[in-house]
């Protein structure tokens, strides 16, 4: 359920995304540490845009409440 839960957090940042960032996203993601500085300025707008923090803060809750039956079990 964790694993549902988080993927369905990260699709709704992917699809936030039009079609054009996220080929251009992947085409910069492809190219690997050789990118330039347009490729940087493209690639920061972008992932700025999926709002990566505030996912995370959504995904403490969920990550959580798989954790606590865990506690005391070794």
């Amino acid at each position: 359920m964790i694993a549902l839960d988080a993927a369905m957090i990260l699709r709704d940042r992917w699809t936030r995304l039009e079609a054009h960032e996220r080929r251009r996203l992947a085409q910069i993601v492809r190219k690997g540490r050789s990118i330039s500085e347009r490729d940087k300025a493209d690639l920061k707008r972008i992932v700025g845009k999926l709002e990566l923090l505030d996912a995370g803060r959504q995904l403490i809750p969920i990550v959580g409440r798989g954790r606590r039956g865990r506690r005391g079990r070794r």
